[in-house]
């Protein structure tokens, strides 16, 4: 049995037991990092059709383990004064309906990375490679985005993300679809019936 099986089983096995469904979204997180030998990893949702909202933030090195509503970073506008916000990878990501590939964020002019280098000065991280992965529901919808960042080879050092990660962490998403699309419809029920009840 391979190692990317033995860990897909495991975090299957996590979710079934776990009726927390932000948590559930940690472990799927923890699992994508597992699979990619990842240092960090995000999860954002797509709230309204307009933003992307930090669900879920880890980082080992950093000692980071967050999950919403208790993060305080600024969620991610989709588009700005009308405007595609496509300098933002995880935003392109969504625009793209496909996954992406940087070797190294301070290499990479395509994209603004400058909320990730004010984070690395902040607190002594060096972020280098980033996989970004879209998350589609069963209607082939975009519903999230996972971001990992960092990938580790067997000696622990930075490496970056390979076709091979690419491939396993898109079939690890298809697996754990789900769980993934439970929770950003509860949130989208959630918010329907809070405006329903404003009114």
């Amino acid at each position: 049995m391979s190692n990317s099986t033995v860990i897909f089983n495991q975090i299957s096995t996590k979710l079934s037991r776990e009726t927390d469904l932000q948590t559930q979204l940690a472990i799927v997180v923890e699992g994508a990092m597992n699979l990619t030998r990842a240092d960090a990893g995000t999860l954002y949702s797509i709230y309204e059709n307009q933003m992307l909202k930090f669900e879920v933030v880890l980082n080992h090195s950093l000692d980071i383990n967050k999950v919403a509503p208790d993060i305080d970073f600024p969620s991610i506008p989709i588009h700005k004064d009308g405007v595609a916000n496509a300098s933002m990878v995880v935003v392109n990501c969504v625009l793209l309906e496909k996954s992406i590939l940087i070797d190294d964020i301070y290499d990479e002019d395509s994209y603004n990375f400058s909320g990730t280098r004010a984070f690395d000065e902040k607190t002594g991280y060096r972020t280098h490679s980033v996989l970004t992965v879209p998350i589609l529901d069963f209607e082939k919808k975009i519903i999230g985005v996972i971001q990992l960042i960092n990938a580790k080879d067997s000696d622990d050092q930075i490496r970056v993300f390979n076709d091979n990660d690419k491939d396993l962490v898109d079939l690890f998403v298809l697996q754990t679809a789900f769980t993934l699309s439970s929770k950003i419809l509860i949130d989208k029920q959630k918010a329907l019936f809070k405006s329903i009840k404003s009114n």
